[in-house]
């Protein structure tokens, strides 16, 4: 075993269903090290909203289980690069609102996509995500955004690493501004993962556009779509078109050694993240299941 890898944290995307602090237990059920959930419905404009007794119950069973770090993922509905309109407002708004209780709940980030530029050039598109980000930085406290590369599809921005990059660069690289790399994602916008040579691929743009320091945490997915397709379509961890070779070379990659991984595979049943898909990344990197 490579040294270092066991400092890992290898978890998954839990569920808050009947109340933020279930998540503990759904984490402790799976073996999770650490965790991504929802602070409010992903598919609707609803700010998160907790009771303060629920907060304090999350982060007691957090602290008693050694659960961390800990991420939340902004609301689907966001796109940053939207023009002069209530979307962009209301993007700016829920990206806002998921900081500021992500800093309230104890969470290390939260990750957000990164836009669709929907006719605009690219240059504009970007512009739009700076100056949305710039009001984010504002008011969202201290937590970390997480910029989520994407496979690349349509108008959507951040399928290459220089892009997100540039954005943090107009920003004058807030120490706040994070990448979340997905390894599907990374796979369908034309990286093969499944060859050292392109992971150090990704690897090098990651460390000279953004900072590796910046890297915060991976998105364990195989990918249904195939290499360069542009299509998102996660896939249970092995069962893919990157495979369980590929998992072994990333998780012993020098660089991803430290950074959290999450999963947010479909799992076996479709109801998300489960125990054999964790137990599958434990095996691959090395780890006691």
């Amino acid at each position: 075993m490579a040294e270092g890898l066991l400092q890992m944290p290898l978890g998954a995307h839990v569920s808050t269903a009947g109340g933020l602090s279930t998540a503990i237990g759904r984490a402790q059920a799976l073996g999770a090290e650490c965790i991504q959930l929802f602070l409010s419905t992903p598919h609707r404009w609803q700010h998160p909203h907790h009771t303060d007794e629920e907060v304090v119950a999350f982060q007691g069973l957090r602290a008693e289980s050694g659960i961390a770090p800990n991420f939340a993922h902004c609301a689907y509905l966001i796109n940053l690069a939207a023009d002069e309109g209530p979307l962009r407002e209301r993007s700016i708004d829920s990206v806002t609102a998921s900081a500021q209780w992500a800093d309230r709940v104890g969470l290390a980030g939260v990750v957000a996509h990164v836009g669709s530029g929907r006719g605009q050039t690219i240059a504009d598109a970007e512009r739009q995500v700076a100056s949305a980000l710039e009001q984010v930085l504002l008011g969202g406290g201290s937590c970390s955004i997480l910029l989520e590369n994407s496979a690349g599809s349509g108008e959507t921005l951040g399928a290459r690493f220089e892009q997100i990059g540039s954005v943090f660069d107009r920003l004058g690289r807030d120490t706040r501004l994070g990448l979340c790399l997905d390894t599907a994602h990374t796979f369908a916008s034309g990286y093969d993962l499944r060859r050292d040579d392109e992971i150090r691929r990704a690897v090098d743009e990651v460390e000279r556009f953004i900072g590796l320091d910046r890297l915060r945490l991976v998105h364990a997915n195989d990918s249904k779509a195939d290499l360069g397709s542009a299509v998102d379509r996660h896939e249970n961890i092995g069962f893919g078109l990157l495979g369980e070779e590929a998992f072994v070379k990333m998780l012993g990659n020098a660089a991803l050694r430290d950074v959290p991984w999450v999963l947010e595979v479909p799992g076996m049943d479709d109801k998300g993240p489960d125990l054999p898909n964790l137990e599958t990344l434990k095996r691959l990197a090395g780890r006691p299941t």
